[in-house]
């Protein structure tokens, strides 16, 4: 298992060093080259912090192929390690099933797949997991969609993908997240990946996105046999009128057909969420005002977030710190299975409870944009109202690569 570790680590450096540093031209934005401002139009003014993750392994390009302009090959390896104290015994990733991780470390993320443009107008991509033992390598299918668009206005999907219309930490790729996990109600309310149809799109300052998804989780696809899962989203981005870098309100909903759906549309039959993203100069932040309406004995569910970071060191040193309350009623919430839950004196019950309070603070530091960063952190949970209150404080290192 060792030298499969280091061969899977030091494999993944290369390739970024290979691409990133030797032949940086290579190097192209994962959702695919930025649109031109229209003629008559001033083009987006330039943040001063772009730590956004490339597509580094690009095989094939040429934008002049009627066909086929470009083939890449993606992947992302996220490893992490974690201890905690608390009022209910010690606990940490070693905990965790001994599939899932590397002796006491544990493989959070494994994909690889493929991202392409044919036609000049059609994306097609797809990621597998892999099992952190190769025993057998594959797991399932992470996703596998294609996209048809000709303008930013209007994008027409079809496949699986994670349901990602739906919160702010949620709609963000899982190689970006500047947290470890996300935040407990997010986790509570979001269902997995999934089979859809859906479009989206940008017009002015306005984003918009509408998903219809079958309900079943699946390894592979879907077997329309557990109703359906539908978000909308509608923004607006204020950024012009603040002079900034970016300043986008957000509404999302998400509503479910069936107890049968996907995790957390299975236990709530409506979820909302009020979320903002801020950017300007050095400092980054969101924000979401989120909730749930329960199914059947499944409590509703209330909270909020507030993330505020800061660049300490342009594109290389960012702290992150982290707010989260949540409330459930009748008991509805519980702590994160990772890595809270894994406490001995709460295992059985997942410790639940109604009020949750959580204080996180953490540093990232950036070898090569998200492709390469290394992350640290510390968090304070409280869970109160449950049958035994939950007191403790959760240590986190982590490396993340993707290409």
């Amino acid at each position: 298992m060792f030298s499969q570790r280091v061969f899977v680590v030091l494999f993944s450096l290369l390739i970024i060093a290979r691409f990133a540093f030797a032949l940086p031209s290579y190097g192209a934005p994962i959702e695919g080259e930025p649109l031109l401002a229209p003629a008559g139009k001033e083009a987006p003014r330039k943040p001063l912090i772009d730590v956004s993750a490339k597509n580094l392994v690009v095989l094939y390009q040429n934008e002049k192929n009627p066909i086929i302009e470009r083939f890449s090959l993606v992947g992302e390896l996220a490893i992490q390690w974690a201890a905690g104290t608390s009022n209910s015994g010690s606990y940490g990733s070693w905990d965790l099933p001994v599939n899932t991780r590397w002796d006491g470390i544990d493989v959070r993320r494994w994909r690889v797949g493929f991202e392409s443009r044919w036609f000049e107008s059609i994306r097609l991509w797809g990621m597998i997991d892999i099992n952190p033992r190769w025993d057998p390598v594959y797991k399932d299918i992470y996703e596998l969609a294609a996209s048809y668009v000709r303008y930013e206005k209007l994008t027409t999907s079809v496949g699986k993908i994670r349901a990602r219309y739906f919160t702010q930490e949620y709609d963000t790729p899982n190689r970006e997240l500047l947290v470890f996990e996300r935040s407990l109600l997010v986790d509570t309310l979001v269902p997995r990946q999934l089979t859809a149809a859906w479009i989206n799109g940008k017009t002015g300052n306005w984003v918009y996105a509408l998903a219809a998804y079958a309900g079943d989780y699946e390894p592979e696809f879907t077997r329309f046999d557990a109703g359906t899962v539908v978000q909308a989203s509608l923004g607006y981005d204020f950024a012009s009128a603040l002079n900034v870098d970016k300043a986008l309100v957000k509404f999302d909903n998400q509503g479910s057909t069936s107890s049968k759906n996907s995790d957390g549309p299975g236990r709530f039959i409506d979820a909302f969420s009020l979320n903002t993203t801020f950017q300007n100069g050095c400092f980054y932040g969101y924000t979401d005002i989120l909730g749930g309406i329960g199914r059947a004995t499944q409590g509703d569910v209330w909270g909020v977030i507030l993330t505020p970071t800061y660049f300490l060191i342009p594109n290389k040193l960012q702290s992150v710190v982290r707010y989260q309350y949540a409330h459930g009623d009748n008991n509805g919430i519980k702590l994160h299975e990772r890595y809270e839950a894994l406490a001995p004196e709460i295992r059985m019950t997942k410790g639940t409870g109604s009020d949750y309070n959580a204080v996180y603070l953490g540093f990232i530091y950036y070898i090569y944009r998200h492709n390469f960063k290394v992350m640290t952190g510390v968090e304070y949970n409280n869970m109160a109202g449950g049958s035994k209150n939950f007191s403790g404080w959760t240590y986190l290192m982590g490396l993340r690569l993707a290409f």
